[in-house]
């Protein structure tokens, strides 16, 4: 398959709600114990069929500091574009503080990219859990009741993840 021929899948909204519970897989976590949400978790369970992250090697030699993320897609929060251009204040909180967990590993974005996590093999039943901070104006609107984050991309297929926040998943301290 091409990377072209990827815009033209169709993710199922029952898949992402399999993979992505509305009720379970998004949280507001306290990641530096002061009482107050400063990060969002998102938690992935495959259900689908166990797959390997590829090595460095099979994403190529890429330059993450000259990719400008916003000429390939959107981040979207209850439809509000996230500024993810190249130097963008967000952008650079989500590189920094970026987090994914699996089996009791941690990784950084940097980790991630640089090729780290290859040749793990993420088995169906499996979690994945990815944490990263946003500003404060974004935390700050994710208050109890319903949401949505969306990926959009001419690349790849445009993904939205409904969730609902309550006091079971606000503002929870961060537990890797």
């Amino acid at each position: 398959m091409k990377l072209e021929d990827l815009k033209n899948l169709k993710v199922p909204k029952a898949m992402i709600k399999k993979l992505l519970p509305p009720k379970k897989a998004v949280s507001t976590v306290d990641t530096t114990g002061d009482g107050k949400a400063d990060s969002v978790k998102i938690t992935i369970l495959n259900v689908l069929m166990p797959f390997s992250i590829p090595s460095k090697e099979d994403l190529g030699d890429i330059d993450v500091d000259e990719i400008d993320p916003s000429e390939h897609g959107k981040l979207l929060l209850n439809g509000e574009n996230i500024d993810i251009s190249k130097g963008a204040a967000n952008l650079e909180l989500i590189k920094q503080s970026l987090q994914v967990h699996h089996k009791g590993e941690s990784f950084t974005f940097n980790d991630a990219i640089g090729g780290k996590m290859g040749g793990r093999t993420v088995a169906m039943g499996d979690e994945l859990t990815i944490v990263f901070k946003l500003d404060d104006t974004f935390m700050g609107k994710l208050t109890e009741g319903k949401h949505t984050i969306t990926i959009e991309s001419e690349k790849v297929p445009n993904i939205e993840i409904g969730f609902e926040l309550t006091s079971k998943n606000m503002n929870q301290p961060f537990n890797p």
